[in-house]
């Protein structure tokens, strides 16, 4: 049975899934890599799956663990919050400067090539200039129109929100150039991507267990792009963000749906709902909010205590 790992997209809220696989390691005993033959993601997520599969100094990848005591005030230089209100950037101009998320990410990969993953790995991400929904692959995964990039820069791509940050300027192999940014707007849940890249590997034909991590939800926030900042001078577009929220929202419903019908007990999703006071807001690195999502985490794993427990000892035999 092949055994895929997919991780949504969510900015600061990715320490909710890393906390969960760090439970998972230890009633296993194994790093995240040695219990999944795939790992996928979107944004956050993707950021995550490039971690978890980047050899270091020896061979081995880094254990969700390593990514949990990784410093969190990388965070907080990535998304520097000077006020309680994200901060504000000229209209069409990105709100954080790409230097910081770009120097994190240099030092957990260095120049290390997607070709060089340990175990093979996806992203997803998008390009602005063809309106294209596009991936990176690597680790054993046959190579995308995207080539053989360094997963430091395919992990920039996939985690670029507009408004956010600039894109990634990137060339392809073919010469086409392209604006790539966060795979999210394409599938913040990027699932199905997984099932589908995980078709082409050996072991497919004998079953697939799909485990897939949220990084929360909130009953008051629907994810969107738009700030309440940005939204608060255009009634017209605030009378629009239940029509925004089904058009954000909607097409990760039907995936998990249709995941639940193609493969039964063997896709399983693993989400929680936020703590009271805790923002979705993915950019919120402030210290109360990165408590409230470590509280979140610890909830999560509590709620699936058992679902651990069953995966540890059937992903123990890959």
């Amino acid at each position: 049975m092949l055994r895929i790992l997919s991780i949504d997209g969510g900015g600061v809220r990715g320490i909710i899934p890393v906390i969960w696989l760090t439970h998972l390691e230890r009633r296993s005993g194994q790093r995240t890599a040695d219990l999944f033959d795939l790992i996928v993601g979107t944004s956050v997520g993707g950021m995550i799956a490039l971690a978890l599969a980047c050899p270091r100094d020896g061979g081995a990848p880094y254990s969700a663990a390593d990514l949990r005591h990784l410093d969190l005030g990388s965070v907080k230089k990535i998304f520097p919050r000077h006020t309680a209100a994200r901060p504000k950037a000229a209209p069409g101009t990105a709100a954080y400067s790409a230097a910081p998320l770009q120097e994190f990410l240099h030092k957990v990969m260095g120049h290390t090539k997607l070709s060089e993953a340990y175990r093979p790995v996806g992203v997803v991400t998008c390009d602005l200039v063809h309106t294209q929904a596009l991936h990176f692959a690597g680790g054993g995964l046959d190579q995308s129109q995207l080539g053989d990039a360094d997963m430091a820069v395919a992990a920039r791509a996939t985690a670029s929100l507009p408004r956010f940050f600039p894109p990634v300027t990137f060339t392809d192999p073919g010469g086409q150039a392209r604006e790539l940014v966060d795979g999210g707007l394409a599938a913040d849940d990027p699932a199905l991507v997984a099932y589908t890249l995980g078709r082409s590997l050996a072991g497919a034909d004998d079953g697939v267990l799909l485990v897939s991590l949220g990084t929360g939800t909130s009953q008051t926030s629907s994810g969107l792009l738009l700030s309440s900042e940005q939204t608060s001078s255009t009634a017209d577009v605030q009378g629009m963000e239940r029509d925004f929220s089904m058009v954000y929202e909607g097409p990760g419903q039907l995936v998990r749906e249709s995941l639940r019908q193609l493969l039964g007990e063997d896709y399983v999703r693993i989400q929680t709902s936020l703590l009271p006071g805790t923002h979705h807001a993915s950019d919120d690195a402030s210290p109360k909010n990165i408590l409230g999502l470590l509280a979140t985490a610890e909830k999560m794993v509590l709620e699936t205590s058992s679902e651990l427990e069953r995966l540890a000892e059937l992903l123990q035999g890959r």
